[in-house]
């Protein structure tokens, strides 16, 4: 658990030095507003695509084999869902029109967190069913 908190607040130290550096570029005139701001959602999405990468690593404690294997069936889908959407959303706020980065990189993020809650949803309905059957 140490190790997992220290990585995301690495991360997200990783983040607030971005966003400082690319505010003190701007205030110096060496790049202007949307530059930084998809340098920022850029790098937003790279991350969103390395943690959710690391999902279905981290399955937790011991439980029974059956629900183990539904639990990683579920973090395999949202890791690669979340995984792609974070990829998607990089390459949108990288390549596009910001007006279509910002509806785009929000539509592809909703549905990747949809697949995932969906799915896992199911697995549990399913597990308990199971059990109770």
């Amino acid at each position: 658990m140490f190790k997992r908190l220290s990585a995301g607040l690495a991360l997200g130290g990783g983040m607030i030095a971005a966003a400082v550096i690319l505010r003190l570029l701007q205030r110096a005139g060496s790049i202007d507003v949307a530059t930084s701001t998809r340098a920022i959602q850029v790098l937003i999405g790279v991350m969103l695509a390395a943690y959710a990468n690391g999902m279905p690593k981290d399955l937790g404690r011991w439980m029974p084999p059956d629900a183990a294997a539904r639990i990683l069936s579920a973090l395999r889908v949202g890791g690669w869902s979340l995984t792609l959407a974070g990829v998607g959303y990089a390459a949108l706020w990288a390549l596009t029109p910001i007006a279509l980065a910002s509806v785009a990189g929000t539509v592809l993020i909703a549905s990747a967190t949809i697949v995932t809650a969906g799915y896992a949803t199911w697995m549990f309905v399913v597990c308990r069913t199971a059990r109770h059957a």
